[in-house]
């Protein structure tokens, strides 16, 4: 576990607050995502794109507390419990550990799933002129990836089913040992960290399957589209940027919530192979503020909607193979437009 990951929690549910209240609704997953942290175990969080996976690990990230390390160590060291190679040496030699403090923005590592990922980007590779220097097998040689950089704080890795097996099996005794063994060297690198990982299941293009052994090491909770229209419009006034001069009614954000989410219910959902997220919808939100700004009007329409809407919602609903929209998502937008919003 680590370092004031546990009491944050316990304090917020002692002082009966929401630790994850930058995520409206979504109540179920949260209560799932707490659980897991509080008892150490690493998330998977599974769901469509734009449904807050990314803020939410980050908002973890931002609640821990600072902690103590070795000023300039990449591992985030103690100074008094040095555990890397290097300020383990300089301790030995009885050098000074210089110590400084980082807060829990600077805990957080992120990792962007990816067929192009190496092992070397997780774990570390060798300095060149380093090697040159000390040799390739000294320690002072290897620059540390990613995951060991995350040690004492959260690593957030966003599409891990986007990543070849050879990198699942490079993650395997990283999660459940949390050390790293690199390559030629006969020492073991610290990686204590919480993984909080995410993937889209219905992503097809450069997919893997995770492996059975690699999902035996996290929890898995799924996450949705905003439960109900409320909730959706609570988060679009809430996070949805806002242009001074420029008022939205209601009724506005109400068809542009209505349109969005016409595409993940009937009888719209049948066309589609990806419905549109709350992104979809924070995007049409602020672009008819600034067309009515660029009009010089005051006030958003229900006209700015049907203008708007092909350019927030074309590159983000993919109508299915069987829709008679495949190739065509724009007709598919405007055919929804005429049968969702008010004349």
């Amino acid at each position: 576990m680590i370092e004031g990951l546990r009491e944050t929690i316990l304090k917020f549910v002692a002082e009966g607050g929401d630790m994850l209240s930058v995520i409206v609704g979504q109540e179920d997953a949260k209560q799932k995502i707490l659980t897991s942290l509080l008892a150490g175990h690493h998330t998977l969080i599974e769901g469509p794109p734009g449904v807050g996976k990314t803020t939410l690990a980050k908002h973890i990230a931002a609640a821990l507390p600072p902690i103590t390390v070795v000023r300039d160590c990449p591992y985030h060291c103690h100074p008094e419990r040095p555990i890397c190679p290097r300020c383990r040496a300089k301790a030995a030699a009885g050098e000074e550990l210089e110590a400084t403090s980082i807060g829990g923005e600077r805990r957080f590592i992120r990792l962007q799933g990816s067929p192009d990922l190496t092992a070397e980007d997780l774990l570390g590779d060798i300095d060149p002129t380093q090697a040159f220097k000390y040799g390739p097998q000294d320690y002072r040689a290897f620059v540390p990836g990613k995951l060991l950089k995350g040690n004492r704080g959260i690593v957030f890795f966003d599409e891990l089913n986007r990543v070849t097996e050879k990198l699942q099996n490079a993650l395997l005794q990283v999660l459940e040992e949390r050390i790293a063994t690199i390559g030629p060297y006969d020492v073991d690198y610290p990686a204590d960290f919480m993984m909080i990982a995410t993937m889209n299941p219905r992503e097809r293009a450069g997919v893997e399957e995770l492996s059975d052994v690699l999902l035996d090491r996290f929890d898995v909770v799924k996450m949705g589209y905003p439960e109900s229209p409320q909730i959706e419009k609570e988060i679009v006034r809430k996070h949805g940027l806002r242009l001074d001069d420029v008022d939205i009614s209601d009724k506005v954000v109400d068809s542009v919530v209505a349109l969005v989410r016409a595409t993940r219910e009937d009888p719209w959902v049948k066309e589609v192979d990806q419905a549109a997220s709350v992104r979809a919808t924070l995007s049409l939100y602020e672009k008819m503020q600034a067309m009515a700004r660029l009009d010089g009007r005051s006030e958003v329409t229900v006209d700015d909607v049907r203008t708007m809407a092909s350019s927030s919602l074309g590159s983000r609903v993919k109508p299915s193979p069987e829709s008679r929209f495949y190739d065509d998502p724009f007709g598919l937008i405007h055919e929804i437009m005429a049968a969702v919003l008010e004349e």
